[in-house]
């Protein structure tokens, strides 16, 4: 059935993979790289596992002639993991003057050669277009892609390396910082990531980030007595200033197990339920650090020097 929102969202795809080509096609011009290295880097490699994963659903889907299923499969490689995921985690990769840059230089040209002959049934001009830059003849001369990449591993702790990385990012925003401010060191622990050729630094301008196998060994001390100001406002009014002054000269473990009243000018106040709590902050090796939780996964990060 015709629907004019249908008609938009292609155009917008196909608007975002013009863009995905253009940058493609920019790096891969833009000096020469050896098209016979090997692809070891963890990002490289997780990128070729999803490439053949979206094969396999595109072609299960057109045998069974489900194109919108298809569609869907294409859609999410080229915006969620291409786009949004594997290039801007391995830019700082592709920006440098060394033999880094080939392993993912391949990886995109791969990416780039697969997504035409998949995109050819549904827009022949277009894939025609995008296919015609990577001088290989027309793409409808071409085979249809067939990729088998059995490494399971890279799947695995390529989501986990793209997961950290995003989630560091959104931390870097809530925390009002720009996404390319500089971040001081990183440490990622129980963590089955061992190497990522420092993809993860350079994408969150860290100044390094390692990688461990094992827990942190964290040290959490009492901080700040952060008050719901709600509930001391309305319900201590006038006494509210002398109320938090009291609360924050009780021990820390009082502030934990708050007692029932607090002495107030002479005069016994009882404590509103919900009124504060004692904040914690954590110490790796005696550096105060912030941490992220991603599942079993912990990540400390140090201020920057």
């Amino acid at each position: 059935m015709f629907n004019w929102n249908d008609v938009v969202a292609a155009s917008r795809f196909q608007t975002k993979l013009w863009n995905i080509a253009r940058f493609i096609l920019l790096h891969l011009e833009r000096k020469p790289f050896d098209p016979e290295a090997p692809i070891t880097a963890l990002a490289d490699r997780w990128l070729m596992v999803r490439l053949g994963d979206t094969v396999t659903e595109v072609t299960s889907a057109m045998e069974a002639c489900q194109f919108d299923r298809a569609l869907k499969a294409i859609r999410e490689f080229s915006w969620d993991i291409l786009a949004d995921n594997y290039i801007e985690l391995v830019k700082g990769r592709l920006y440098a003057d060394d033999s880094s840059r080939d392993g993912a230089c391949r990886a995109l040209f791969a990416a780039l050669d697969t997504l035409c002959r998949l995109m050819a049934p549904f827009t022949p001009h277009f894939a025609e277009e995008c296919y015609s830059y990577l001088g290989r003849g027309s793409v409808h001369s071409s085979p249809w892609p067939t990729i088998a990449i059995e490494d399971t591993d890279a799947g695995t702790e390529g989501d986990l390396l793209v997961k950290v990385v995003s989630e560091l990012r959104r931390y870097k925003h809530e925390k009002g910082m720009a996404l390319n401010a500089p971040m001081g060191r990183l440490a990622v622990y129980s963590s089955p990531v061992h190497d990522d050729d420092g993809d993860a630094a350079r994408a969150l301008n860290a100044c390094e980030v390692l990688w461990h196998a094992d827990s942190p060994d964290l040290e959490k001390v009492p901080g700040e007595v952060q008050f719901n100001m709600a509930i001391v406002g309305k319900t201590l009014r006038k006494d509210a200033p002398s109320f938090m002054n009291a609360i924050r000269s009780l021990s820390p473990g009082e502030q934990q197990n708050p007692p029932d009243s607090v002495e107030i000018g002479g005069k016994i106040v009882p404590v509103p339920a919900g009124s504060f709590s004692l904040q914690y902050h954590y110490l790796e090796a005696g550096e105060k650090v912030d941490l992220l939780t991603l599942g079993d996964v912990i990540v400390t990060i140090h201020p920057t020097a």
